[in-house]
C-alpha cells in the first residue's frame, strides 16, 4: 500500500477591520507574505482578502 503524498498549498489568515484588511499568506514552501489593503476601494477591487487571496495564488 502506498502512502499518499500532501501538496503542499497555500493558507491564508486575514484580520479583516473596518479601515483596513491584513492579510498573512504561507506559501507552499513555508515563505510568509503580508500585505494590507484597504477594507473598502471598490473602484479597485471587490473585497480586500478575495483580491489578495487571488494575488498571491498566482
Amino acid at each position: 500500500m502506498r502512502a499518499h503524498q500532501i501538496q503542499p498549498r497555500w493558507q491564508f489568515w486575514v484580520d479583516r477591520g473596518g479601515a483596513f484588511t491584513d492579510i498573512v499568506g504561507r506559501a507552499p514552501d513555508g515563505a510568509l507574505h503580508t500585505l494590507k489593503l484597504l477594507s473598502e476601494k471598490p473602484e479597485v477591487y471587490a473585497d480586500a482578502a478575495v483580491e489578495v487571496v487571488m494575488a498571491f495564488a498566482t
